[in-house]
């Protein structure tokens, strides 16, 4: 078994020094061109940003199903990035989701811009689409309602039996959307208010200056026994690599516990050495480097010469449960003939499958059980970074209560 993936290593490593040959002639974006003298001086020296002191996260801040609550009014309140807008690149496409207990569907109108709405017919509340697919008209399965890409009820069978209804007052309930950078932005809130200006703050002109419009290589969706926050430490943090992928290519190729660590208004980046940097003077030639965006509240993108993964991690319906969304993006059309997605996909998703959540799973159960505290040290800065901003909303919402639950008592 392990000759076996020592081979397939091989033949990857190979593959990947071809592609990224291919793009060394290609402009690398302004952001990684910034972090590769870093990132490669942290490699050099052998150790990347730490943060003042370690982090201690309370037990009852992964299981208070008030904390749980206290997180759906305040943390996920805010915009969330939902997709990328390649998923729905033409008028007609669409995608349904579940967000966090809501049923969703993303489509592209003929007018071409990209809505959500809640995926509920007006009259008695079913789903009036499933999966993905092309259509100008969404019909509901229950009593055959009709919807155009642009929300608007069309068609009411029997008519006359809702004679009294202002049918142009029926249509799809719309949530607050935005385009922007490659990604459609939402609200979980119909009422919400949407400003992707405030909440983005400088990381607008850095993820404008990606331009991310890649094309979507496969996406596929775990359920954890987990608590959301649990499964997002994991992927701000490269201290796990040589005992979670060390016979993958994520561990193989990658300075592990090294990263360059900034913080952009609200969110953050890390900046990730990889192998081919080199240990000469100067870093070699080329973008050898992963940059990861932590964008809260619940989104991180790690980018890679080749395109980049995306990994959404939404709350369950209690606090031990979670969900995360791993969309791989490619840089290249997927319809071209030397992108090499039909190896590298099922390769990046078993990393994600038979490696971290079996690890985040185990995390969950011992948490579950109580007793222990979360520890993050200083060279998990970026997994302290996120906490921070999370308590920051949960210290608002519960500012004043007579009572605060012991999950907001963190200490170093």
């Amino acid at each position: 078994m392990i000759e076996q993936q020592a081979i397939q290593m091989e033949e990857q490593s190979i593959n990947l020094k071809e592609q990224a040959t291919k793009l060394k002639e290609q402009a690398i974006p302004a952001p990684a061109r910034e972090l590769i003298p870093r990132a490669h001086a942290a490699a050099l020296a052998g150790i990347g940003d730490l943060a003042p002191s370690t982090m201690v996260i309370p037990n009852a801040h992964y299981l208070d199903p008030s904390i749980l609550q206290a997180e759906l009014r305040t943390t996920f309140s805010a915009p969330l990035l939902v997709s990328p807008s390649s998923a729905v690149p033409n008028p007609g496409d669409y995608l349904t989701m579940d967000l966090m207990g809501k049923p969703i569907v993303l489509i592209r109108g003929a007018d071409r811009r990209a809505r959500l709405f809640l995926n509920i017919c007006r009259h008695r509340g079913a789903q009036v689409v499933e999966g993905s697919g092309c259509s100008r008209r969404l019909t509901c399965s229950y009593h055959g309602w009709v919807y155009n890409a642009e929300g608007s009820l069309v068609g009411v069978p029997g008519r006359e039996g809702f004679g009294d209804l202002e049918v142009g007052t029926l249509g799809l309930v719309e949530l607050p959307t935005e385009e922007r950078h490659g990604f459609v932005w939402g609200m979980r809130d119909p009422d919400g208010v949407l400003d992707l200006d405030a909440h983005l703050g400088p990381l607008d002109a850095e993820l404008a200056a990606w331009g991310y419009h890649y094309d979507i290589a496969a996406s596929m969706e775990l359920e954890l026994s987990s608590n959301w926050k649990c499964a997002l430490e994991a992927f701000m943090e490269t201290y796990h690599f040589p005992y979670v992928h060390a016979n993958s290519m994520v561990g193989q190729f990658t300075y592990a516990d090294i990263v360059t660590f900034d913080q952009i208004g609200r969110h953050h980046r890390l900046g990730v050495p990889i192998h081919s940097i080199g240990t000469a003077p100067e870093p070699a030639e080329g973008e050898h480097i992963v940059v990861i965006y932590y964008i809260y509240p619940c989104t991180v993108i790690a980018t890679s010469m080749l395109g980049g993964e995306m990994l959404q991690f939404y709350p369950g319906a209690d606090p031990s449960t979670s969900t995360i969304r791993h969309t791989i993006l490619s840089r290249q059309p997927i319809s071209d003939p030397d992108a090499f997605y039909e190896d590298y996909v099922p390769l990046m998703q078993a990393v994600i499958r038979n490696e971290d959540a079996p690890v985040l799973e185990r995390s969950g159960i011992g948490l579950g059980a109580g007793h222990t505290d979360v520890i993050l040290g200083r060279n998990e800065i970026g997994c302290q970074a996120a906490h921070r901003q999370i308590l920051a909303d949960l210290a608002g919402y519960f500012e004043g209560a007579s009572e605060k639950p012991v999950a907001l008592r963190v200490g170093n």
